[in-house]
């Protein structure tokens, strides 16, 4: 029982929300993708650390944006309420709802992209960012 506890401890501390990739890496994926779907450097974030990260960078955390960075599952649901595209960095919520994901695939990142998410946002991206993402 008293494994149990620390091991409980850690797994309520590893944020659904933190990405798999980490934060300095995912911000030149999120401006090439903003760019691509026609809001350069502008993505609605309520996640406090990647916005820190991504002034940092020069993106604009913005609730305008049609995009939406989701770390958590009430937030996908709530930005898909919004009719935002949704970018995560959690594979399972493509399943969800969201659009976009960026993920570790074999020690690098990727993105992938789930089409009839993507339709349904009515967002059209780019031609070369559809070639360099995994898309099903």
């Amino acid at each position: 029982m008293q494994l149990m506890i620390p091991a409980l401890i850690l797994m309520s501390t590893a944020s659904a929300g933190t990405p798999r990739v980490p934060l300095g890496e995912l911000t030149p994926f999120l401006k090439v993708i903003t760019a691509s779907a026609g809001a350069p450097g502008r993505i609605a974030c309520r996640d406090m650390d990647l916005s820190m990260e991504l002034k940092k960078s020069g993106l604009s955390p913005d609730a305008k944006s049609p995009l939406a960075w989701a770390a958590t599952e009430n937030q996908l649901r709530d930005y898909l309420a919004e009719g935002k595209l949704v970018v995560t960095g959690d594979a399972g919520m493509l399943a969800g709802g969201a659009a976009i994901a960026i993920v570790r695939d074999h020690g690098k990142p990727a993105i992938l992209i789930n089409a009839k998410n993507l339709a349904a946002s009515g967002i059209t991206l780019s031609d070369s960012l559809m070639k360099i993402a995994k898309v099903n």
